[in-house]
């Protein structure tokens, strides 16, 4: 992958994170009501968005480096998961009619505590030059992944 190719790829995943925890936003406000819950969803929207913003600008200017790659990832999934949730939410109390609503909470509770074990074992084993110390350590990263998927099933 070119560097430019990289550096587009990058910033266009952190774009979608911003537009998804905007939609996040609008449905937490449609669904909260007037209270400090406004003011948690705000400050949390915009807290979410570091995570795709490290991992973009690490990711294009150090494409080979695969823990720009990893914040990047771990960010959109964190968005996604926090976008089918509000979906979830507002489908189930303000608007019945949105389709869908049981596949977003299904969703929502699929990607969540799995990313961020992962995203902390994975950035902890490469960081700081996106290599493993040893070969040894193959059996870590491996067992997080099974327990991972071990979770999910």
């Amino acid at each position: 992958m070119s560097h430019r190719t990289a550096a587009w790829l990058a910033w266009s995943l952190w774009a979608v994170c911003v537009v998804l925890i905007g939609l996040v936003m609008l449905l937490d406000f449609l669904t909260l009501v007037l209270d400090r819950g406004q003011v948690f969803a705000i400050l949390a929207g915009v807290l979410s968005l570091a995570y795709p913003a490290v991992g973009a600008l690490i990711a294009s200017r150090l494409p080979a480096n695969p823990i720009g790659w990893i914040f990047c990832g771990v960010g959109l999934l964190y968005a996604g998961g926090r976008f089918t949730e509000a979906y979830a939410t507002y489908a189930r109390l303000e608007n019945p009619a949105f389709p869908g609503g049981g596949y977003m909470a299904w969703f929502s509770w699929l990607a969540g505590f799995e990313v961020l074990v992962m995203a902390a074992v994975f950035v902890m084993l490469l960081f700081p030059d996106g290599h493993l110390l040893s070969r040894r350590w193959r059996i870590v990263a491996w067992m997080a992944v099974c327990g991972a998927m071990l979770r999910t099933l």
